[in-house]
């Protein structure tokens, strides 16, 4: 039952990722990111209907960097990551990154899935080539414990474009 889950569910945030994409202007609803995202997160909220108990989650997808500290033969990648961090464990969480170069999908992450976690992180990574432009983009289901409302939640999110003219360790 569960890899008809998860084969389901990748299904459904391939098609999400390869639809929703809109790279070009970066999306947010709230702005309050860190140093390294410069479009701030996308927050949803569900209610339980019994007690009022209130759960946040927040995805936020970082910007695109280039990335040096992997092993030998990874070297020179231009990496994105994404995470979705909820205020308390929840159902499950699964969330797909995809790294974007000059506004074409460059590579899709594969959906990483935590259930009865509060957190979940992802990356996409690809060889760097430089003097090009790059954003990330994340989509994520929240499926929140029972007695909350909505029980479902898909949340997306995308960086600001960043160019990265270098492919090398400054």
């Amino acid at each position: 039952m569960r890899t008809v889950q998860r084969t389901l569910l990748s299904g459904a945030l391939t098609g999400v990722l390869a639809l929703t994409m809109g790279v070009g202007t970066a999306g947010a609803s709230t702005a309050d990111g860190g140093p390294d995202t410069a479009t701030g997160a996308t927050t949803v909220r569900t209610v339980d209907a019994r007690s009022g108990d209130v759960i946040t989650c927040k995805i936020t997808t970082h910007l695109p960097h280039y990335s040096h500290h992997a092993h030998a033969d990874n070297r020179h990648r231009v990496n994105v990551t994404a995470d979705i961090k909820c205020s308390k464990s929840v159902a499950q969480l699964a969330l797909r990154v995809g790294l974007y170069k000059n506004g074409t999908l460059y590579k899709q992450s594969g959906a990483k899935v935590n259930a009865g976690r509060n957190k979940v992180s992802q990356n996409a990574a690809r060889r760097c080539i430089k003097r090009q432009n790059y954003t990330g983009y994340s989509v994520g289901v929240v499926t929140f414990p029972p007695g909350y409302t909505p029980h479902t939640k898909q949340v997306k999110h995308t960086s600001a474009t960043v160019r990265i003219n270098a492919c090398r360790r400054r």
